[in-house]
């Protein structure tokens, strides 16, 4: 039997195996595509803000040159108006009598000067303005890729999350599709002790009958018979004592008194020299089981650490001290206990020997149960 346990418990471990490398490889294919998509989503963002960039660029250039155009025209305007100036400065100076219209274009002159100055003022704040939302523009797309990036790394996060969970509710799912199983064999099993019972029951007045009478033309023969036959030696001691006894002799015994002791229903017939007899309440096996489903959901985020760390690239961790170092062993080696050489290994397999055992004692009882009526029959 244990090696057949030991075979099982290598095909899980085979079938564990080759489930959770299948399960990487289907992570690790959908982590590519993923990253694939979001490159393609990078560069089609690089080459959309790369255009509007230029777009911007070019207006500005535009704008830039028809200022610059606009700037040198007006330089020319004024180059041409302060030539006229002096011209007509020379001309008063050579005639004393100045016209009123000199003066009125002199005048227009002086108001056009002072609009195309008010223009250029206002186009340099544009100017400006425009550079303050191009700078602002850039720290917003900044802002972005790094908002991109978080969120990249939440939904990798919650992606594992989500895996993790959906592995605890798979195994979740067959344990319990176990369990009922199992309960349903259970309660066919129960009902079926049950009935077996209640026939006995209704068999047993004539067993009582024809015992009585055998103690009564036999006596004390029939005693050793009884302690020497191979039927009685796998009843409980404590019925044939309670049967035999020198208090209680089974010919004063009632048709009811030998009814209620024969009746095993709630009972648990146990023998103790037997080693797989259930050694375990209930509340411990309670709370073995929840140890292991603690247990199990601490590997399972174990694993995902791990395999979160493979894909970084991050080595483990290793945190070694160097007085902790012990000096080379000299000399013959001792035998190491089996709990440092089998870890929890042995605790896995305890728990499987522990519900082996209950299953056999399960099994003994029936056995015992189906002997001792014959027995008394």
């Amino acid at each position: 039997m244990p090696k057949v346990i030991s075979v099982l418990e290598e095909l899980e471990d085979f079938a564990t195996k080759f489930e959770s490398e299948g399960r990487e490889i289907i992570t690790l294919q959908t982590a590519v595509h993923r990253l694939e998509l979001e490159k393609l989503d990078r560069k089609e963002d690089q080459n959309r803000h790369k255009k509007e960039l230029e777009q911007i660029e070019e207006t500005w250039h535009s704008e830039v040159q028809e200022l610059l155009q606009l700037i040198e025209k007006l330089k020319e305007e004024n180059k041409q108006l302060k030539d006229a100036i002096e011209d007509k400065e020379t001309s008063s100076s050579q005639s004393p009598v100045p016209t009123s219209s000199g003066n009125s274009t002199s005048v227009e002159e002086i108001q056009l000067m002072i609009r195309l100055k008010e223009i250029i003022d206002r186009q340099k704040i544009q100017i400006r303005a425009l550079r303050q939302q191009l700078a602002q523009k850039h720290v917003d797309l900044d802002a972005m890729q790094q908002q991109a990036t978080r969120l990249a790394k939440l939904n990798a996060t919650l992606r594992r999350k989500h895996f993790v969970s959906k592995r605890q509710a798979d195994q979740l799912r067959d344990e319990k599709v176990n369990l009922e199983t199992l309960l349903s064999t259970k309660e066919q099993e129960i009902k079926q002790m049950k009935e077996h019972v209640y026939h006995t029951n209704n068999n047993s007045g004539t067993t009582t009958t024809t015992y009585n009478n055998n103690n009564n033309n036999n006596g004390n023969a029939n005693d050793e018979n009884i302690s020497d036959s191979p039927l009685c030696a796998d009843m409980s001691k404590s019925l044939i004592a309670e049967l035999i006894s020198p208090d209680t002799p089974p010919g004063q015994l009632t048709e009811e008194q030998l009814v209620e002791r024969l009746n095993i229903e709630g009972k648990m017939i146990v023998d103790k020299h037997d080693p797989n007899r259930p050694h375990f309440t209930l509340q411990e096996l309670r709370n073995v089981l929840t140890e292991r489903n603690e247990l199990k959901s601490r590997l399972i985020e174990v694993e995902e650490e791990l395999l979160v760390y493979k894909r970084a690239g991050i080595p483990k961790p290793r945190y070694i001290k160097p007085w902790d170092e012990a000096p080379p062993v000299q000399g013959p080696i001792n035998r190491e206990p089996d709990e440092k050489l089998y870890g929890t290994s042995r605790s896995n397999l305890g728990v499987k020997k522990l519900k082996l055992k209950c299953f056999f004692s399960r099994d003994l009882i029936i056995f015992k149960l189906d002997q001792g009526l014959t027995s008394v029959r």
